[in-house]
């Protein structure tokens, strides 16, 4: 019997109004021999139906339906089934270009990669709002020696990195070849920022990575909640385990072991940032988001994980922002983000 050449997990919850868009863009893909999983994590809307409905009428949609547990176990859920030569992910709410997995697929056969990864395109409304091509789209890694430099990265930034953007960490804009996962049992794990736990370990073992200069991925940055961009006060509990499992992966590196650390300690200050940046765009009101900050500043992102990171080499509003909340000065922490956000409107206008 002839696999597929690719396996495309969807991961689906509470997706109504955007799913069909995405399945449609995945069965108009110009590769041959495409395989769909759509993964029903038990969706209260109607995305259950759908995909039951796309697995009645088009052959090579499947559908699956699963308690909810996450993204992550939905993924997975998605790899036990996949017969593809290769596996990919595509968020439910996000779309493709038509030639996305044969543009990734015909890159692993060139290089015999167990990963391609490409880049994306940040659309809004239904307009592109920036084109982001992998930083090392061309470039093919063989072997540890050349690919641990770049996994690397994943941790977080380097002190002397100035670049604003995070390295690319993402699933949904690679593929990844189905033996590879088989042998290594690669799995998600549901944890904050999966992506970059699956990454590591993946990045570690695999013997030649390729990137391409592909955006062809598009994501959906309208108002739909997103766990990265919507405030929850018990999210500072599920960064605090994301470095926990970070700081681990860290500590188990017998290359570059310091190095390790340190990036892990400077993704602990850009996640401490990211989530006072969110408090400071809650609807909350002005109290409410000065105990926010007070944990914030008394939790182990701070006090554990940001501790002894030199943040003389941070750029000067966000080292700023850092000692203003080591030190205890929430007011002026929650001043400088608004600031920030005001600044960063009329540059987005």
């Amino acid at each position: 019997m002839k696999h597929p050449r690719v396996s495309v997990v969807v991961p689906i919850y509470n997706v109504e109004p955007y799913l069909k868009k995405c399945v449609e863009s995945l069965l108009s893909q110009t590769l041959e021999d495409i395989e769909i999983l759509l993964v029903d994590d038990g969706s209260p809307d109607r995305c259950g139906e759908i995909a039951d409905e796309y697995a009645a009428r088009e052959p090579q949609v499947k559908a699956f339906h699963q308690k909810n547990a996450g993204l992550g176990p939905a993924r997975n859920t998605g790899i036990e089934h996949a017969t593809g030569e290769y596996v990919g992910f595509v968020d439910s709410d996000d779309w493709v270009d038509s030639q996305m997995f044969e543009r990734l697929y015909s890159a692993a056969a060139k290089c015999d990669a167990d990963i391609v990864v490409g880049g994306h395109r940040d659309v809004v409304e239904g307009h592109v709002r920036v084109a982001k091509p992998h930083p090392l789209a061309g470039v093919t890694l063989h072997g540890s020696d050349e690919i641990m430099p770049v996994r690397n990265r994943l941790f977080g930034h380097a002190e002397d990195d100035n670049t604003v953007e995070a390295f690319p960490m993402r699933v949904w804009t690679a593929i990844y070849r189905n033996d590879f996962l088989r042998m290594t049992r690669l799995r998600f794990e549901e944890i904050l920022s999966e992506d970059t736990i699956f990454n590591l370990p993946a990045y570690k073992t695999a013997k030649t990575i390729t990137f391409t200069g592909d955006t062809n991925y598009c994501y959906r940055m309208d108002n739909q909640s997103s766990i990265m961009r919507t405030f929850s006060p018990t999210k500072l509990k599920r960064y605090e385990a994301f470095l926990d499992k970070l700081w681990q992966l860290a500590q188990e590196e017998s290359w570059q072991h310091d190095e390790c650390l340190q990036r892990v300690k400077r993704t602990a200050i850009d996640y401490c940032r990211l989530y006072a940046g969110m408090i400071a765009g809650s609807g909350v009101s002005r109290r409410e988001k000065i105990i926010y900050l007070r944990q914030l500043g008394l939790s182990r992102l701070i006090t554990e994980y940001c501790a002894g990171y030199p943040v003389n080499v941070l750029p000067s509003q966000q080292r700023l922002f850092h000692e203003a909340l080591v030190a205890g000065h929430y007011e002026i922490a929650l001043a400088l983000l608004e600031v920030r956000r005001v600044l960063k409107k009329k540059v987005w206008k």
